[in-house]
């Protein structure tokens, strides 16, 4: 019987011993993803407005794109004013999206997200994340037949537009738009930086008028 007892015990060592001498397999390594596959995540100087801004501007080399230092508000007639290194765009159009409410309680609520949406553009205008861009038009978006009008019809033709766009949340808000600028609002840098040269006289104002036949 102890030899029995003495041989089994010897055949479970060696089939242990067996089993542990077998090579194991090695998982395979997962493949490792390149760096050219993985795509490219280009910082741009517009953040999330990238697209919107370039968009606005449409290769014309009369435009650029000023960042906005800070945001003026109107709590009372909820305008905006957006101040930059050469001036301000002036007051936007007072935003009563709220009065559409049915209620007291439905406007007030509308009119305090309001205000978070005012508080969240001022926060990132202070980071650097709104642009006020602006541009001339144009030449050829004039016709041919209005191109001989008189210098002031020119000047409404060329006068500049500009919209301003925030990056907030890695979205891109279009704040709003100015069409048809007024001369008064676009300083002399301002006009020079996109490219236009300073006023003159018309022609017809320094020829003699002609006596009619």
């Amino acid at each position: 019987m102890p030899r029995v007892l003495a041989f089994a015990l010897a055949c479970a060592i060696g089939f242990t011993t067996g089993v542990d001498a077998r090579p194991r397999r090695r998982a395979a390594p997962e493949p490792q993803r390149s760096l050219q596959d993985r795509p490219a995540r280009v910082q741009d100087e517009y953040k999330s407005c990238d697209v919107a801004v370039r968009d606005f501007v449409q290769g014309r080399k009369e435009a650029t794109a000023l960042p906005v230092k800070e945001v003026k508000v109107d709590g009372l007639r909820m305008r905006l004013n957006f101040v930059h290194q050469y001036g301000e765009s002036g007051d936007t159009p007072p935003n009563l999206a709220f009065t559409r409410g049915e209620s007291v309680e439905d406007r007030r609520k509308a009119l305090n997200e309001a205000k978070q949406r005012i508080n969240s553009l001022a926060d990132a205008a202070r980071v650097g994340n709104v642009w006020y861009v602006i541009a001339l038009r144009k030449d050829n978006s004039v016709p041919d037949a209005r191109r001989s009008a008189p210098n002031a019809q020119l000047d409404e033709n060329r006068s500049p537009s500009a919209a301003v766009f925030a990056s907030i949340d890695n979205k891109c808000i279009t704040v709003s738009e100015f069409q048809n600028i007024p001369p008064d609002r676009v300083s002399d840098a301002l006009r020079k930086l996109l490219g236009e040269k300073d006023r003159e006289a018309s022609p017809s104002e320094n020829l003699a008028v002609r006596p009619q036949l």
